[in-house]
């Protein structure tokens, strides 16, 4: 079982991910290749650039459809 830091550690990952892609991609990285021993960040590592990529692709199809106006 993770510890609480580990969670805390990767909910804020995820919540980085949602607001901000770019940065949830990076986040997602540096959780990824600091942490490699540790399997509870390896999976999340990846899971938080697997969202940010989705968020990201999923901003841009909404602006493209015209739901949201681009700045």
């Amino acid at each position: 079982m993770a510890e609480t830091k580990e969670i805390i550690i990767a909910v804020i990952g995820y919540i980085i991910a949602l607001i901000s892609p770019i940065l949830g991609i990076i986040a997602g990285a540096i959780i990824f290749f600091t942490q490699r021993d540790n399997p509870f960040f390896n999976r999340h590592g990846k899971l938080i650039i697997v969202v940010a990529i989705a968020a990201w692709l999923l901003g841009i199809a909404l602006v493209a459809m015209g739901v949201f106006n681009a700045p």
